[in-house]
């Protein structure tokens, strides 16, 4: 079809005093215009706006015959209303979150999308995640609320987890590069962990299997999330696996992801007892990376008990630490030994040791409570407990073991690493693996307060972007942290008192602007910032934070 601008042109009615305004395109000399459709008499036209043919004859410039119909007459009817000015308060806290996103150009490295509205959904749906954690329906419901005018429709939000989940490998390099532009280059040195997040559905599909829970849900279906940080305790790289999979059964599978997807040929994993398996440190070996992996003390040889046990070859550090040290050769089960040389360092805390006995009554109190008159329970009061201090008697009925209690003592104190970093003293071995509450911190923030758990979606791509949407806000929260208390430390201010994450989100939900919304153009005009009588100085610390991450 041949493209035409348009016209707007007059026709008379039956009575010759009425006259209608048509919308339409010249067909040549000596012809009348094309008609194509009528926007009213002019008498109504100019009640609504006494202005109103020109405002329609300035607006028909913008569209040709090619445009939809339906859209331009709503268009020129909509801009000759009468204007209304709505006053009001929108969130503006998660603008600090949007403007680094904006900084880095994260959503940038993804496909060119045809929907206009993707970036600001992104980006809404991150700094929501953070400062207002929730469903995609009720991030869909709340937009209304917040300083970016997102006008689109909930399958819009959709589409934005298809578009995530199609491009996890551009926003996990466009990640890296702002931590990196942030923070400086990052070491290869990852610690590692897994846990598991629960949905509110018992269906067992896909992904979404019931297995061990770290949350007590052994009924709901659940996904295992695999999680590695740097030593700074930014999140590096994550990996979604079924719910039925074992903690240890991640390992492997994850280091070959961040080779693939990093290009990283020498790393260092630092992990707890849950990874201490032979085949993961077979493979570790076998790929010559380094590794430091707490030891299961316990469930070793009584060999090596023995060898723990005995007082002499310790070294004392001070009055509440020592320890000792072994090495060898590595050993598969056929005893075939290998050119790999192993160390295990057994040390021993005071302190240690005070936790130990303390976090084993507490769990001998809770059975003693929950027993009956004969002292035994049944196995469902000990859901999410492992009954370590106890044994069963019969039909799944427990009591407690006072043997297991009397071997479990003799341990108290004692912590085991397993590694094969010959050239480092004990000491530093230790503190590096000191570092391990890093990626478990991560998962408490993941969990209560990005509230990853309960997951509501269905479909796997969905519930794998929901997963990397949560990622993302961590990583990005994790950064705005770190740089934030850098600085401080950095210049000495206010004593040296640190930012927490809990502080940082309770300071952005207070944060709110007054707003004038005109309801003809759908524009928002930002007045003054909405004043916070229980902390005078919040829009103070605002600027101080903004001006850290974003001007510097």
């Amino acid at each position: 079809m041949k493209k035409h601008n348009l016209i707007l042109f007059n026709v008379w009615g039956s009575s010759k005093d009425k006259i209608y305004k048509y919308v339409g395109w010249t067909q040549g000399y000596g012809k009348a215009p094309k008609r194509w459709f009528s926007i009213g008499n002019v008498q109504t036209l100019e009640k609504i706006n006494p202005n109103a043919i020109q405002i329609i004859k300035e607006k028909l410039k913008l569209f040709s015959n090619l445009d939809d119909k339906d859209k331009i007459k709503t268009t020129l009817l909509d801009s000759i209303k009468n204007s209304a000015i709505i006053e009001g308060s929108v969130f503006i806290g998660g603008e600090l979150i949007e403007k680094l996103i904006e900084k880095h150009n994260i959503f940038e490295s993804l496909p060119k999308s045809r929907h206009k509205n993707m970036k600001q959904i992104f980006n809404y749906l991150i700094s929501k995640r953070i400062t207002d954690p929730g469903s995609i329906i009720n991030a869909f419901d709340k937009k209304d609320d917040y300083s970016n005018q997102i006008n689109t429709s909930k399958n819009s939000f959709y589409r934005l987890l298809d578009l995530v989940y199609e491009s996890q490998n551009q926003l996990l390099d466009s990640l890296n590069k702002m931590v990196i532009s942030e923070l400086g280059k990052r070491d290869n040195e990852f610690y590692f962990d897994a846990s598991t997040v629960y949905f509110e559905t018992f269906e067992g599909n896909g992904l979404r299997i019931p297995g061990y829970s770290k949350d007590a849900k052994f009924k709901e279906d659940q996904i295992v999330i695999a999680l590695a940080c740097d030593k700074n305790g930014i999140p590096f790289h994550i990996k979604v696996f079924k719910g039925n999979t074992a903690d240890s059964s991640t390992l492997i599978p994850f280091v070959l992801d961040i080779e693939s997807k990093y290009n990283i040929k020498n790393m260092t994993i630092i992990a707890d007892r849950g990874m201490s398996t032979a085949a993961n440190i077979r493979f570790l070996e076998s790929k010559e990376y380094n590794f430091i992996i707490s030891y299961r003390a316990k469930i070793g040889s009584q060999k090596f008990k023995n060898y723990l046990l005995d007082p002499s070859d310790y070294v004392d550090v001070n009055a509440d630490f020592k320890y000792k040290k072994e090495e060898f050769y590595s050993s598969y089960k056929n005893k075939r030994y290998t050119e790999n040389i192993r160390r295990r360092i057994i040390t021993y805390s005071k302190k240690r040791a005070i936790k130990d006995s303390k976090a084993r009554e507490e769990q001998i109190q809770s059975f003693i409570k929950k027993q009956n008159k004969d002292g035994f329970i049944e196995v469902n009061k000990l859901f999410g407990k492992k009954p370590k201090y106890f044994r069963e008697i019969s039909n799944m009925k427990f009591e407690l073991d006072q043997s297991k209690i009397d071997k479990d003592k003799q341990f108290d104190g004692y912590y085991v690493y397993e590694t094969n970093i010959l050239n480092l003293n004990v000491l530093d071995i230790v503190e590096k693996y000191q570092k391990q509450w890093n990626i478990e911190a991560n998962f408490r923030s993941l969990k209560g307060l990005l509230n990853i758990r309960p997951v509501f979606l269905r479909i796997d791509e969905h519930i794998l972007a929901h997963t990397f949407l949560c990622f993302i806000s961590l990583v990005i929260l994790k950064t705005i942290i770190f740089k934030i208390n850098k600085h401080i430390s950095d210049n000495k201010l206010f004593a040296n008192s640190q930012l927490t994450e809990v502080g940082l989100v309770t300071m952005l939900q207070k944060l709110r602007q007054r707003v004038e919304f005109n309801t003809l153009d759908q524009q928002m005009i930002f007045k003054n910032r909405d004043g916070v009588p229980s902390d005078p100085n919040i829009w103070n610390r605002y600027d101080f934070y903004f001006d850290i991450l974003i001007n510097q």
